[in-house]
């Protein structure tokens, strides 16, 4: 830019009729100034290039019609003169094969067959595509011309004159003479001459179709001729407009360049770029000091962002921690009780016992004691009682495997490999989610012999629940869609066997060193272009507030990256989901890894509470 000035004095000078182009290009900006200048170089060799293809193109295609007829005449003439020497041959062999009529009979059929193919080629030579190719071919058809048929006229003559069937040993040798006459008769001698003659046009087909390559040959080296001649051109062109229009652009682009770099090597965001210009670069630069003080600003938020998830990581790690305690204190008289409950049970049917060794040895007690018994009906109470004592040691038993639950959940800083029992896993994430399965999901579970496996149990239970929350969340999805579509008749809603959720797990050793679980649903699916993004961090196809987007990229991580197996998915839009995990048996890392990102050990915590 800085060169303009300079060249306006000697474009004074010129005149006006001169300077106009010039002035015209100096209004142009860069990006039109770099496009006119591609427009000269590539229309130069696009016409040079056009321009020799047609050229050759013409004499190209006029060079391998020739060619192309030159060689099937060839061909054809080849076919002929074969066909008739092999004629000749089997005529020939009639002569001595009169003795064995069965040979005599074959042979003849051979001789017929290649009479047919000398007929069939000889009026193909008649057509004028093969007697333009070659002169010579149409002056060989025109005195050729009825000598096959003649030929195989008069031999069929002379054959119908020999019965076979009825041929005696002396009729032989007179007869062997008169089809050797008639190989030398002048028709048979004719017929020679005609494969004699198609050698020497054999001969110039030949050199014609040599001529026609030589002349396409030369028809390519022209079209390279004049594509090399005009690439050159346009290269010379474009080599010019380069120079002019460098000074134009790089030296400003340079010391934005150099903004740029010091920017990135000192992290100094205070720097701004010089803008000298209203062109392109002048807007290069601006955007340049924008994105400078975007990436300032930016930078500012991430820092008072990660100072925010480290706080929310220490709260998080405090409640999880909160959490295995409560589950500890709860799991205290939980013991307490369950331990009791075989005790009460035995003292419980001691006294019934007893009761029931009163009523065999009195049978008629007082009538106080009578009343008392029906008051308070000692059957149901016996029967009752027992119900009860089974429900309290079930509910007890429910209690202590949702604290082993919670206690297993609570394992957020978890950063040692250590055995893990895969069905343990799977069954304890479906008691904790028994409040949202039993609202009508079935749940199957296909469970082979698996082994135990190396891994991180608390960072495996939480892919566990993401994975079957998600299940549950596009099961209740669907149901609630279909529920939309009920009929209902007289205020009740009609049997709905349309859709039956259900969820299955599967699980089986794929080979020596890995298991595979399976997670499948007959829920909404996913989109095919929702599969390529779905486990990319804060991704989700829920509604906004309900979908975080970190379940699956941080399952994935977990899988892939802590435990160094695969998480893919199989998925069909209306059909159902299936995840598919695939885990070493062991461990190809033992040593200590930094526990989860804050992110997941928040994501993990609220998946618990809720």
């Amino acid at each position: 830019m800085s060169g303009l000035p300079a060249s306006q004095p000697e474009s004074e000078q010129t005149s006006p009729i001169a300077r106009w182009p010039q002035q015209w290009f100096r209004r142009l900006s860069i990006s039109n100034k770099i496009s006119c200048g591609y427009a000269l170089a590539i229309g130069v060799a696009v016409l040079g290039t056009v321009a020799g293809t047609l050229i050759s193109g013409y004499y190209q295609r006029q060079a391998e019609l020739e060619a192309q007829q030159a060689h099937i005449a060839g061909i054809l003439l080849k076919d002929l003169q074969i066909a008739i020497l092999q004629a000749r041959s089997h005529q020939q062999q009639l002569i001595s094969l009169l003795p064995q009529p069965t040979a005599w009979q074959e042979e003849y059929t051979h001789f017929l067959e290649h009479i047919n193919t000398v007929n069939i080629l000889f009026k193909d030579a008649k057509s004028p595509e093969f007697s333009a190719s070659v002169a010579e071919l149409s002056q060989l058809v025109n005195t050729y011309d009825g000598v096959t048929e003649s030929y195989f006229q008069r031999f069929n003559e002379l054959l119908k004159q020999i019965n076979l069937s009825n041929l005696q040993p002396e009729q032989i040798p007179k007869i062997q003479t008169s089809l050797l006459r008639f190989t030398n008769s002048e028709i048979a001698l004719r017929f020679d001459s005609l494969s004699n003659d198609l050698t020497n046009i054999s001969k110039v087909a030949l050199e014609k179709e040599e001529n026609a390559e030589v002349a396409l040959q030369a028809a390519k080296n022209l079209g390279i001729i004049i594509t090399v001649v005009s690439t050159s051109a346009s290269i010379i062109s474009a080599a010019l407009l380069a120079i002019y229009t460098s000074r134009a652009i790089a030296r400003p682009l340079m010391g934005v360049t150099q903004v740029a770099q010091q920017v990135t090597q000192n992290s100094n965001f205070d720097l701004q770029a010089s803008i000298t210009s209203h062109d392109e670069v002048g807007q290069l630069a601006a955007s340049l000091n924008q994105l400078i003080q975007r990436v300032k600003s930016l930078l500012e938020q991430q820092q008072v962002e990660s100072t925010q998830q480290l706080l929310q990581a220490e709260k998080m790690s405090s409640l999880g921690r909160m959490l295995a305690g409560v589950a500890h204190e709860i799991n205290n008289p939980v013991n307490f009780i369950y331990g009791n409950l075989e005790y009460a049970n035995n003292y419980i049917n001691d006294l019934l016992t007893l009761i029931n060794i009163y009523e065999t040895e009195l049978p008629n007690p007082p009538i106080s004691v009578q009343e008392k018994v029906n008051e308070i009906d000692l059957e149901f109470l016996k029967e009752d009682l027992l119900k009860i004592l089974k429900s309290m040691e079930v509910g007890a038993d429910r209690v202590r495997h949702i604290v082993l639950s919670l206690k297993n959940f609570s394992r957020l800083d978890e950063s040692q490999v250590s055995p893990v029992d895969l069905h343990d896993c799977i069954d304890s994430t479906l008691l904790i989610l028994n409040n949202r399965i039993k609202k009508g999901i079935k749940v199957t579970r296909s469970y082979s012999n698996i082994p135990q496996i190396e891994g991180y149990t608390g960072a495996l239970y939480q892919v566990f629940m993401n994975l079957l929350s998600n299940a549950i969340d596009t099961l209740d999805e669907k149901f609630s869609q279909h529920s939309q579509q009920r009929d209902y008749e007289q205020g009740t809603p009609t049997s709905f066997a349309a859709f039956s959720p259900e969820i299955i797990i599967t699980t089986k050793q794929l080979d020596q060193h890995s298991v595979t679980i399976a997670i499948t649903d007959n829920g909404r699916g996913i989109l095919p272009n929702h599969q390529l993004k779905i486990f990319e961090t804060f991704f989700t196809t829920k509604p906004r507030g309900i979908g975080t987007g970190l379940g699956l990229s941080i399952s994935y991580a977990i899988i892939v990256e802590k435990h160094g197996g695969q998480l893919t998915l199989e998925s069909s839009p209306g059909q159902g989901t299936t995840f598919l995990i695939t885990l070493p048996i062991q461990h190809p890392i033992k040593k200590t890894i930094v526990p989860l990102t804050a992110l997941a050990t928040e994501q993990r915590i609220l998946n618990l509470v809720e």
